[in-house]
């Protein structure tokens, strides 16, 4: 097992400053945004956002975690999309969103990318076998994933119900 430290450095040069702020709201912290450095810079290998014991990072499985719970095991996403649900739930910009969670969960298998005529689409595997295994028919094309999952709408709903009893009742 490896020995782990605690590093601490005060930066006042304006440019680092902003680099270091810009790097933290990608990668969603601070600490993870300083080891990607680290590992970019000192780390052989061209992949930084694998831990050296070839586990899966943290936000990687958070954001497999929820693509589960939009499509299910074997389910299917359009990447844009899980891209869009991913940036916003793991909050981390949009386009840090392949390399810090579908790449990881790629070269561990456990997501597959299918290239479709108009979209690529994301197909979610299990964590726990660390395979995922596409439609038996790719060809057929899938229903693109709602946005909200219903609940918003239902929501609004209830609200614009409720504002026109109250209209009503004055």
């Amino acid at each position: 097992m490896s020995e782990s430290r605690v590093a601490k450095a005060t930066i006042r040069d304006e440019a680092r400053l902003d680099a270091l702020a810009e790097a933290e709201e990608e990668h969603g912290s601070l600490a993870d945004a300083i080891r990607f450095a680290v590992s970019e810079a000192y780390v052989d290998g061209d992949d930084a956002s694998e831990t050296d014991d070839g586990e899966i990072p943290l936000k990687a499985r958070e954001g497999h975690r929820k693509l589960v719970e939009w499509t299910g095991i074997g389910g299917r996403i359009e990447l844009e999309t899980a891209e869009s649900v991913l940036a916003n739930h793991l909050n981390i910009k949009t386009d840090a969103i392949r390399r810090i969670v579908v790449k990881p969960l790629k070269a561990a298998d456990v997501i597959r990318l299918h290239q479709g005529v108009h979209d690529v689409w994301v197909i979610v595997g299990s964590l726990d076998d660390a395979t995922a295994s596409p439609d038996p028919d790719p060809d057929v094309p899938a229903q693109k994933a709602a946005t909200d999952g219903g609940e918003a709408r239902e929501r609004l709903d209830e609200l614009a119900a409720a504002d026109t009893e109250v209209t009503r009742n004055e």
